[in-house]
């Protein structure tokens, strides 16, 4: 079991504006202070042996992202906004095997899935997250006693991600296509 408990983020900068041809009342600010709350995470983990070559393994966890709906923007003209996202705590749960193929090989696969942390009535367009499902794939090899290799590959399938979001008096209505993100990785080890 692993436990990440939360953690207070303030950040502050300076606010660069450049061709800037909207009528404005007052100047625009020149810093900016950023301040949030990163979730506290849970997360429990199993392997199960079958046998001297396989392995199984579960994966469980909770993420508390309901500390992160609120976001803090303070301005150094005095004006403070704080962005609500309506933000929900989120679970997940994996399942992968390893399989030895020979003494200095093996493979392993796995599926995770990743419950969304908004409701789709407060999804925005800024951040439209939904909920995830990971697959992925790995193979590696010990060519020697001092080198060995790994390859391997993940596809992320993220949901449609359907919002309606009303600002300024104009609302966006629909859903994103079902995006997919590929990542390919490998290591290479040499020990001299």
């Amino acid at each position: 079991m692993v436990y990440r408990s939360e953690a207070d983020v303030d950040l502050d900068g300076d606010v660069k504006v450049e061709n800037l041809r909207l009528p404005l009342a007052a100047p625009p600010p020149s810093g900016i202070k950023i301040s949030w709350t990163n979730p506290q995470w849970l997360d429990a983990g199993l392997r199960v042996k079958l046998d001297d070559k396989t392995a199984l393994f579960f994966n469980l966890g909770w993420q508390e992202w309901s500390k992160f709906s609120d976001n803090m923007l303070s301005f150094s003209n005095d004006r403070i906004l704080t962005l609500d996202r309506n933000w929900d705590d989120t679970w997940y749960a994996g399942l992968a095997a390893a399989h030895k193929l020979t003494d200095r090989s093996h493979v392993s696969v796995g599926i995770s899935y990743d419950s969304s942390p908004v409701k789709d009535k407060d999804r925005t367009l800024d951040f439209p997250l939904d909920e995830t499902w990971k697959l992925s794939a790995a193979y590696g090899r010990e060519h020697s006693t001092n080198m060995s290799f790994a390859l391997g590959a993940t596809v992320y399938l993220v949901g449609d991600a359907p919002l309606e979001q009303t600002a300024q008096g104009v609302t966006v209505r629909g859903d994103y296509d079902t995006n997919m993100l590929a990542i390919l990785g490998g290591t290479f080890r040499y020990s001299f």
